[in-house]
């Protein structure tokens, strides 16, 4: 790559051009100076180096600038009015009078100013006499070749120093975490950046979580899910390419952008590239600052450089995973086996055998009761069989959609009862821990009420939103307040409820409806905090 500005930590550009930017200023006693460069093939003029004095604010380096009027590009110019602005905020500078002496090189154009907000420059002519300009400009020359010598120097070495670092922990470290680590370590140290991140795929959706991270502060951030095509992700992957965003707050460019999530960390400039492993996007590689720093195309190589060499470490992260889902499907197969081997064939036996028993009874009581047990144990085997499937089937990573919950509470055996089952809101990805645990709160309240309230309607709404999910089952039958409570004393249905919900940080209410029947509603959020109650 051809180090035109300052990239990566470098600020070597920056540090050899400021010093002959003092001694203009000095020569003059500007208020004011800026070196400001324009690639011929880099986009728009940027500032290489910048000095003010008397509390004015100046300009970034390699911020990106628009002078009004155009710099001249071959003789040294006085401007009576010259105004500076940022492409990227809301600053400027009005310039009262201004000397400008351009200059240029193989690669592109550039111009000193100096200048004055609001008094005149007290000898513009110190620097437009052609001895005079004729040292500055080859001062300048060399400041520009030395730097961008220094830099792509220092770059070079802090870029084989990060490969190597990824590269051993990939190779050597039997701990997964710690090569994630790696990386984000060796990219954050590369851009001198204060916050690195991966953000890894949870499922085919194209929903992405940040799985590993350096100095992120919040929870609301580490928690972020990203859906595709979302944020300054969702564009590097769409794209296929390194993209950078000096003020993510205000860039247009992002789709759906977790921008409060983003602010409330304080990350300002970002940067985001996709990671490819066997020719699939496997993760985003993402560095940031808490303050506004405009990143370069320089930047941009070296990110995707870094993003190039993550790889390995990145699918030695897929292959344990996949050794460790395939170990888990392997259990949960078995168990199933199992369940299904003893505890089915046992049901079975049990509504056989109440069967053959209700043929030879005449008394109608013990008739009713041996039809109960019947029905009763054709019901459990049908919802045990139910869960089986899933146990084999459903994944217990990723995520699952909320659609899904109302799917597994309908599984149910029918009875005499009308239902209603609603999704109230949009079809959002759950924790599966979350949707395992409504799945079998409304499967224990609808069994409930069907079996124990009379009830003649039920209904079963699921309700969804970014921050909180709300399942309510509300049937118009009898409430009963002796075994609606979640301790001790209430049935066992009624405290496995309450031991569901409380598994994934959420909270269960039982009480009575209007006008008549029992409403239980479990509250809790889409992806609970771990650590806190949430398995």
């Amino acid at each position: 790559m051809e180090y035109l500005v300052d990239g990566g930590g470098s600020r070597a550009i920056h540090d050899a051009v400021g010093p002959v930017l003092d001694e203009l200023v000095a020569l003059l006693g500007a208020e004011f100076g800026v070196v400001v460069y324009e690639a011929r093939a880099a986009g728009p003029a940027v500032v290489l180096a910048a000095v003010a004095s008397g509390g004015i604010e100046g300009f970034l380096p390699n911020e990106p600038v628009l002078v009004d009027p155009v710099l001249p590009r071959r003789l040294p110019a006085v401007r009576d009015r010259l105004e500076i602005r940022s492409r990227l905020r809301g600053h400027g500078l009005r310039l009262r009078s201004s000397v400008v002496v351009p200059w240029r090189d193989r690669h592109g154009h550039g111009a000193v100013v100096l200048g004055n907000l609001a008094t005149p420059l007290g000898n513009p002519d110190a620097v437009l006499d052609d001895d005079v300009r004729r040292h500055y400009r080859q001062s300048i020359g060399r400041a520009l070749r030395r730097g961008r010598q220094a830099g792509a120097l220092q770059l070079g070495r802090d870029l084989r120093a990060a490969t190597r670092t990824m590269a051993e922990a990939a190779v050597a470290s039997d701990d997964e975490p710690a090569v994630l680590t790696a990386i984000l370590g060796s990219a954050r140290e590369l851009f001198r950046a204060e916050v690195a991140y991966l953000g890894v795929p949870v499922d085919a959706s194209g929903t992405y979580v940040f799985d590993e991270a350096l100095g992120i502060r919040t929870a609301p951030f580490r928690r972020l899910r990203v859906q595709h095509g979302q944020g300054l992700g969702g564009l590097a992957r769409r794209l296929g390419r390194p993209v950078c965003s000096a003020n993510y707050a205000s860039d247009g460019r992002l789709e759906a952008a977790p921008v409060d999530e983003t602010r409330g960390e304080g990350i300002v400039s970002a940067m985001a590239a996709p990671v490819s492993v066997d020719s699939r996007i496997a993760a985003v590689l993402y560095i940031g600052d808490r303050r506004m720093r405009p990143f370069t195309a320089v930047d941009e190589e070296l990110l995707e450089d870094v993003a190039g060499h993550a790889a390995p470490g990145v699918r030695r992260r897929y292959a344990e995973a996949d050794q460790a889902r395939a170990l888990e499907q392997a259990v949960r197969e078995q168990v199933a086996f199992d369940l299904h081997d003893s505890v089915v064939r046992g049901l079975v036996a049990i509504g056989f055998e109440a069967e053959q028993a209700r043929h030879g009874v005449t008394d109608d009581e013990h008739a009713t009761r041996l039809d109960t047990i019947a029905r009763a144990a054709e019901a459990a085997m049908a919802r045990l069989r139910g869960e089986l499937g899933l146990l084999v089937s459903a994944p217990r990573t990723g995520s699952a959609p909320a659609s899904e919950v109302l799917d597994r509470i309908a599984l149910v055996p029918e009875r005499d009862v009308e239902r209603t089952l609603e999704l109230d809101g949009p079809d959002l990805e759950l924790d599966p821990a979350v949707a395992d645990a409504l799945a079998r709160i409304g499967q224990e309240a609808l069994t409930n009420a069907e079996q124990h309230s009379g009830c003649r309607h039920l209904t079963v709404r699921l309700q969804t939103s970014p921050l909180v999910v709300v399942l309510r089952v509300t049937d118009d039958g009898v409430f009963d307040a002796a075994s609606s409570a979640g301790g001790t004393g209430a049935h066992f249905g009624m405290r496995a409820m309450h031991a569901a919900v409380a598994q994934v940080g959420g909270t269960l209410h039982v009480e009575p409806a209007a006008p008549t029947g029992t409403h239980v509603r479990a509250v809790v959020a889409p992806w609970p905090r771990r650590g806190t109650g949430a398995p």
